[in-house]
């Protein structure tokens, strides 16, 4: 019970493969789909017109009490809605609040006004200590992941 945050992003894999060699194009089979539905146990089930494919979610970070970050994506993402629903966010809001981060820790003394602490229902500490700054380099790291992925578009979504 409490406050569980997750960071998400999508991958869509097409049944086909298409090409275009001298002018023509050609379709083939694309084998990860295969791969993926095999492991679903679907290989029998999916739509053969041409346009099936796959949505698959990566877990891309995953924080646990960290108010500070929840809050920061509540206002700067939720539009100050913190109602548990899904939403996206684009890889330049995940280097704002990398650069936020940065400068928490290079200045600890900004931390209550940088990246305040929320209350909540289990949501966690309210102290400015060795916790709160190893969430704040914890996702530092999950943004350097977020953007080594190559992805752009991301999904924050708070449980509690």
């Amino acid at each position: 019970m409490g406050l569980d945050m997750y960071l998400r992003t999508n991958k869509y894999i097409s049944r086909f493969d298409y090409e275009t060699t001298n002018g023509e194009m050609t379709k083939k089979e694309n084998a990860d789909f295969n791969i993926v539905a095999t492991l679903f146990g679907m290989e029998d089930k999916v739509d053969k017109t041409g346009f099936a494919g796959l949505d698959i979610s990566f877990p891309m970070g995953y924080w646990r009490k960290s108010n500070q970050i929840h809050n920061w994506f509540v206002q700067n993402v939720q539009d100050g809605e913190d109602n548990c629903a899904s939403y996206y966010v684009p890889l330049e809001k995940l280097e704002k609040l990398k650069e936020v981060c940065i400068e928490v820790l290079a200045v600890p003394e900004k931390a209550e006004e940088l990246l305040p602490n929320s209350a909540g229902f289990f949501f966690g500490s309210q102290e400015y200590d060795e916790y709160y700054f190893g969430d704040i380099q914890e996702t530092i790291e999950t943004i350097d992941r977020c953007i080594a992925s190559g992805e752009t578009d991301f999904q924050y979504q708070s449980s509690w």
